[in-house]
């Protein structure tokens, strides 16, 4: 599905602040070798006339590394790092994150693309772009949402609790929630009637609704509605280990990892006692796995597969050899040694996730 054209670019609010960029080019207008460089790292099927955004991340113009948007997704190589692709119909949210040395963007709150030669503002201004281009794909996706029943019976359950009984802020909240343009007018009829009598909901019936739509439901669309449920249940100040134990199959019910269920949560900790982790509790971390965590910046309650590849590689790219060419030799041994450490703290890490 297209998300995002070369006519709908040209008319971005943030094409000009965009354009101010020495780093970053725009269809038709993108040099031949920019291209030539980039195509070393898109998948075999793109066509260079796919490329509509070009943003070359390397020192002396290869356009090796750095990113790509096509009208479908974003194709990222970073600097001695993988090529990575992101589809715009998996990716619901995306933020700015700025750094000391190096800036990037979040995507979904989990996946960090390091930028080395964009400055903070540029960056933000992409992140913003992008999270807008993200916003319209969820209007082009309304008419997606077949039936958003299940919805409906969710938010209730989590708005009104077991006995079921409706008042004016219950219904306000529930009109705002559905007053957008993904839900049908037929859905909000039904809601409308449904909050004219209590409602006394059953989870395992609405987690077997849920099941039966999740297929048809692209991930932005799920995660929106995991985001407002996990919104009522702020504003509902449920106790941690009742909607914890009750959260969780909702998830399971619409396909959500557990690593983007943690994500989504984990944004309403200061709202709770704690941070939910729904996975098993790991072994203790020894004091070499500890000052591995220290190495690479890592909260050693929030090691995972994903955050060790992204600790890893934002620090990597500050020891890009392109910025130390012109030093001198002793500081670019200090600076090699460095980056040896930052090899063998992942080396650890790495070891002690395969294991547990």
């Amino acid at each position: 599905m297209t998300i995002i054209s070369r006519e709908s670019l040209q008319k971005s609010r943030w094409m000009l602040m965009l354009r101010a960029s020495d780093n970053i080019y725009f269809a038709p207008a993108i040099p031949y070798k920019k291209l030539q460089g980039a195509m070393s790292y898109l998948p075999q099927g793109i066509h260079p006339d796919e490329i509509l955004m070009l943003i070359d991340d390397t020192v002396f113009g290869s356009a090796k590394a750095g990113l790509c948007v096509t009208a479908t997704g974003l194709f990222y190589k970073e600097s001695f790092g993988d090529e990575v692709t992101y589809l715009f119909k998996n990716i619901h949210h995306v933020e700015a994150e700025i750094g000391v040395i190096n800036h990037g963007i979040v995507l979904n709150r989990m996946e960090t693309l390091t930028f080395t030669q964009l400055d903070k503002g540029i960056v933000r201004t992409l992140a913003e772009f992008l999270n807008e281009v993200c916003q319209s794909q969820a209007s082009q996706l309304g008419q997606q949402i077949p039936n958003a029943k299940p919805f409906i019976h969710l938010y209730t359950y989590f708005m009104l609790g077991y006995r079921g009984e409706w008042h004016d802020k219950a219904r306000e909240v529930m009109a705002t929630i559905f007053d957008r343009d993904i839900f049908k007018a037929t859905d909000k009829q039904y809601l409308i009637h449904f909050m004219q009598s209590n409602q006394r909901q059953d989870l395992y019936e609405i987690v077997d609704e849920l099941k039966s739509i999740s297929l048809e439901l692209p991930l932005q669309i799920r995660m929106m509605c995991l985001d407002d449920a996990m919104g009522i249940i702020v504003l509902r100040h449920f106790p941690d280990t009742n909607w914890v134990l009750e959260f969780a199959p909702v998830c399971q019910a619409l396909n959500v990892s557990e690593q983007m269920a943690e994500s989504l949560i984990n944004k309403y900790e200061q709202y709770f006692s704690y941070t939910v982790n729904t996975k098993q509790s790991k072994p203790k971390l020894t004091v070499e796995q500890q000052h591995a965590c220290e190495i690479l910046d890592i909260q050693p309650e929030s090691l995972t597969e994903q955050s060790l590849q992204s600790a890893y590689r934002k620090k990597m790219a500050e020891f890009h050899p392109d910025k130390y060419q012109n030093l001198p030799e002793s500081v670019r041994q200090l600076i090699e040694s460095q980056a040896q450490q930052l090899n063998q703290a992942r080396a650890i890490l790495k070891r002690y996730l395969d294991n547990n």
